[in-house]
């Protein structure tokens, strides 16, 4: 089984201890989360290893051979494999990124449950149990390359999700994703910020990629992995932006704030800007999103 494989089970693992919430299941989700977590670092430098070195990033001993033309090559000896500060010491040298302060808080509750367990209180460790959400997913995400929710599976990115320090990270990175892109209104920007998923409710929503026309972006839910389409997202987004003002309209008799565009037919037609319409064709510059 690979490094990977062990990580991710260890992982499962440790959530599905901490979802039955007792102290004892809580102790073991630490142990468990805590060697996946380890194993990830092993997996981010056995993927940069050289080819043909026994994966020698990963190894704790690395011995100089030559190859058949007489070159030094370094590689990985027996089968002791790097402790917490060789991996600090290899990231820093290889640029690698992780929290280490909160690794660190997560060692020493990990340590002291073999010595002091009475003294970790369940709360206590659930705070634990949050970093080392809060560390999985940013490094799957950002060191890996990978997708976590993909990855884990949709049960166990559900309970991650659940941890407040997780959601609040997700969703600043949907945020910073979407102010990268011009979205040509200040009312669609506005009402996306509000927008939630239309299949889980989820306001976790970043588009699939930060360049081009706005109108070629995906909105993905990073909860339940369902895309939308600008043609369908784009009206769920003026009308949250503007429904304050298309109440105060309908109740007082006054000017809607948004139409139907006369190209398209989205109801996005924002009333009183300058700009072009939902689709691109601007028509006239008294509507617009």
């Amino acid at each position: 089984m690979d490094l990977l494989t062990n990580a991710l089970d260890s992982i499962r693992l440790g959530i599905e201890d901490y979802e039955t919430d007792t102290s004892a299941r809580l102790l073991s989700a630490v142990r468990n989360i805590h060697a996946g977590i380890l194993l990830l670092y092993k997996e981010a430098l056995r993927r940069v290893s050289p080819a043909n070195s026994s994966d020698v990033l990963i190894k704790s001993k690395i011995v100089p051979v030559r190859d058949a033309s007489g070159n030094v090559l370094f590689v990985g000896d027996g089968k002791k494999t790097v402790d917490v500060f060789q991996i600090r010491e290899r990231f820093d040298g290889l640029g690698i990124r992780t929290d280490w302060k909160r690794l660190e808080r997560i060692t020493a509750a990990r340590n002291d449950l073999e010595h002091f367990f009475p003294q970790l209180t369940q709360t206590a460790l659930q705070g634990l149990i949050s970093d080392s959400f809060l560390i999985i997913r940013s490094f799957i995400a950002d060191e890996l390359h990978d997708d976590p929710r993909l990855l884990l599976g949709e049960e166990a990115w559900q309970t991650m999700l659940n941890a407040a320090e997780v959601f609040e990270a997700e969703r600043v990175a949907c945020e910073d994703a979407r102010s990268k892109i011009n979205w040509e209104s200040e009312a669609l920007a506005e009402g996306l910020s509000d927008l939630a998923c239309d299949k889980c409710g989820s306001p976790l929503l970043k588009p699939d990629r930060v360049s081009g026309s706005y109108q070629d972006i995906l909105l993905v839910c990073s909860s339940c992995g369902s895309t939308e389409g600008f043609d369908s997202y784009i009206p769920r987004a003026i009308a949250e932006a503007l429904s304050g003002e298309a109440y105060t309209a309908a109740k007082d008799g006054g000017e809607t704030p948004y139409v139907h565009c006369p190209e398209c037919g989205l109801e996005a037609y924002v009333v009183g800007q300058f700009s072009t319409t939902s689709c691109g064709k601007g028509r006239s510059r008294e509507f617009v999103i």
